[in-house]
């Protein structure tokens, strides 16, 4: 795991979080640590879509390889850990120990406790922003949890070498095309270049590069085109 990558040991806050794992005893106590390791939405996603990390952009396993097609010195999520959100990769490090040491059932029973104490319930959940599925281990954990849970289950992936079939509850996007997986293609693609047959550009992107204000724009989770398992292709345009 990446944790060939780093000393979780020297990461800020993994002894708080030990010490919360190693006293909860009951279904309340997780939700409230996993309610602190979800975030809601962001400047792209609407605030109904929580999201969970498996690990950081820094340490992520497609990183730097040819399964990424976007640049690491581009990839927006390490940026943000790099620069100008730095204490989000101590975070994305905690949420990838969480991640790795809570079964899928009871992440699920403390997710869905945490959103019943929500006044503004999640309707979706959005695994990884930043990071990617590490191994077949992660798909069949995220297949569980969505099977367990009445709310969409979404991802983007380019770990295209793990076993995609093992995935038949939630939708995925697959972010490269050196294999054919997932639910759909998803591309970053120049702006105005010629789309492919059942190809649509992501709305988001294309009101993002026209000068839309951020708070009129249709945000991933109100727009459903990558979250519906059925649906055509999407094409992120390049800004």
């Amino acid at each position: 795991m990446a944790f060939e990558k780093y000393d979780i040991d020297t990461v800020e806050g993994i002894e708080e979080l030990r010490n919360r794992m190693s006293e909860a005893s009951s279904v309340r106590d997780w939700s409230f640590i996993l309610q602190d390791y979800i975030s809601r939405g962001n400047g792209k996603i609407s605030d109904n879509t929580a999201i969970f990390n498996m690990g950081s952009a820094t340490d992520c396993i497609n990183g730097e390889t040819e399964h990424c097609q976007v640049p690491f010195e581009d990839c927006y999520a390490r940026k943000a850990e790099t620069s100008y959100a730095p204490q989000s990769l101590p975070y994305r490090r905690r949420q990838e120990y969480l991640w790795d040491s809570i079964p899928p059932e009871l992440w699920a029973k403390a997710f869905m406790l945490s959103n019943k104490r929500n006044r503004k319930k999640f309707t979706n959940i959005r695994f990884n922003e930043s990071g990617d599925f590490r191994t077949n281990g992660d798909i069949i954990r995220v297949n569980r949890i969505a099977e367990l849970l009445n709310i969409d289950v979404y991802t983007y992936s380019a770990s295209d070498y793990l076993n995609w079939d093992l995935a038949t509850n939630f939708t995925i996007n697959a972010s490269n095309d050196l294999q054919e997986y997932g639910d759909r293609q998803f591309s970053v693609m120049p702006k105005d270049a010629d789309l492919p047959d059942n190809t649509v550009w992501c709305p988001y992107s294309v009101q993002q590069n026209n000068g839309v204000p951020e708070d009129e724009r249709r945000k991933c989770g109100d727009c459903k085109i990558c979250i519906n398992e059925k649906g055509p292709n999407v094409a992120l345009e390049m800004h």
